[in-house]
Parts: structure tokens; C-alpha cells; sequence
């Protein structure tokens, strides 16, 4: 249940910045914003974890704030292999980031694991 949550956040969260955020924009009707949202998940599951882990040292001296730049990576390579994303300039590229952290951090913290 709490995956089915992540990716509906993912996609909610893309449908937000592309709704509000100048610079952002989903080609395509809600199928292309379906599949962005899976992709995104996707690389929330699988890309970022990687990263954290390679990169665990370094989120230690810099306590935590390179994980924003994780999280930054993760939408630009949904962006970069995603036909139907476009982000142009990189405030849109950390505002959509923004939207999608927050958004996830709500849906975690309504299925936390016991």
C-alpha cells in the first residue's frame, strides 16, 4: 500500500509542478503523467539508495545537505530520460524537487513503517 502511495505522490507531485512552476511541463495527456510518475518512482527505489550509499560519507560531513543534491539528481535524470518532462533553468528544476520531497515526506509519514 505504501508503494501504490509513493508512486500516486510521485505522480501528484508532477502534476503540481507542471501545473504551478513556470518552466515545467508534461507533454501528453494523463497516460505520459502516469508513466513520468513511474519512472520518477522508480528511480526513487532503485538510483537513490545507490547513491546515498556511495555517497554516504559525504552526507555525513555535510550533515545531510547533500542529499538535496540526491534528490536534485534523481528529478533531473527522470527529466533527462522521460520524453514527456520537460524542466528548463534550474530554479524550476529545485522548486519541482521541493514539491516532489514534500510530498513524499507527507506520504511517509501517514505509512510509516512499525
Amino acid at each position: 500500500m505504501r508503494f501504490i502511495a509513493l508512486i500516486g505522490g510521485n505522480i501528484l507531485a508532477l502534476f503540481l509542478s507542471s501545473r504551478y512552476i513556470d518552466g515545467v511541463s508534461i507533454t501528453g495527456g494523463w497516460q505520459e503523467l502516469v508513466i513520468v510518475g513511474l519512472i520518477l518512482s522508480v528511480f526513487n527505489f532503485i538510483l537513490k539508495p545507490i547513491l546515498k550509499l556511495l555517497l554516504g560519507p559525504f552526507i555525513l560531513i555535510t550533515f545531510g545537505l547533500l542529499l538535496i543534491v540526491i534528490n536534485i539528481a534523481v528529478v533531473w535524470a527522470t527529466d533527462f530520460f522521460s520524453g514527456d518532462l520537460a524542466i528548463s533553468g534550474l530554479q524550476s528544476l529545485l522548486l519541482t524537487t521541493l514539491a516532489v520531497v514534500v510530498v513524499n515526506f507527507i506520504i511517509h509519514l501517514f505509512f510509516r513503517k512499525k
